[in-house]
């Protein structure tokens, strides 16, 4: 069987074989946006993880190059997401804007860069991109594959400055640069991944009066959670982390 076929019957079972369980309100919420390049592509996906276990939630989405190009079984295996979208739902584009918080692109190519940049949006991740940058939300994207097509800097200088230009474009729209290595310091430097220490024997629903919806709290090892201290946390989508 042919490799784009194989690809497409992953993206239509998917829903099947995803643990659907647990509550997914947070506000934390991300879709991450996947187009076709595979540079250094699993080192990404090691680094999204680690946005994950920061508390943040993800779905996917992927252009139609990336179902044909990107190992989409593993992504979804490595990344447990709540759901997976594909090229036809760019119809369900402002839901999908309203639904999630942010929006992450790890292996942004030329193309979409380019139609971005252009104001083209005929198809789904650059119309994504384009919505959420129009509405002031915010937008992570990693321009490694940009500056490394087939692997490596170009030395053509013309071709270089006109990637920068658009890098820059974008920037300029609100986009903020994901750095290799650095995700999560890239995401925290926002404000999207905070961490406070509520440093009582008891914790009740007074304490958490004053944090914000997706927080993340961390408590001393023995700390009592009331247990209307408990269903607010859930209400508000606050992350628990007990200190080891």
């Amino acid at each position: 069987m042919a490799q784009k076929d194989i690809t497409l019957r992953v993206l239509e079972s998917i829903e099947n074989r995803m643990d659907i369980r647990g509550d997914y309100s947070s506000k934390r919420k991300a879709l991450v946006v996947f187009t076709g390049s595979n540079i250094h592509l699993k080192n990404r996906v090691e680094e999204l993880n680690d946005l994950r276990e920061k508390g943040i939630l993800f779905s996917l989405a992927f252009s139609f190059m990336a179902e044909r190009i990107v190992d989409v079984d593993y992504i979804v295996r490595a990344l447990r997401p709540i759901k997976v979208f594909k090229e036809e739902d760019i119809f369900q584009l402002e839901d999908l804007v309203d639904e999630y918080q942010m929006l992450i692109g790890p292996n942004i190519t030329t193309n979409t860069l380019s139609k971005v940049s252009l104001g083209i949006i005929d198809s789904l991740i650059p119309a994504l991109i384009w919505t959420y940058l129009y509405r002031e939300k915010p937008v992570y994207l990693d321009f490694s594959s940009v500056r490394n097509f087939l692997g490596a800097k170009s030395r053509n200088k013309r071709i270089n400055g006109i990637i920068e230009d658009y890098v820059k474009t974008l920037q300029d729209m609100g986009a903020v640069e994901l750095i290799p290595g650095k995700y999560v310091e890239s995401v925290d430097n926002n404000g999207l991944i905070s961490n406070r220490t509520v440093d009582k024997k008891i914790i009740t629903e007074r304490d958490l009066n004053g944090f914000q919806e997706g927080e993340k709290l961390v408590l001393p090892k023995g700390t009592i959670l009331t247990p209307l201290a408990k269903d607010k946390a859930k209400l508000l989508g606050i992350t628990l982390e007990i200190q080891k």
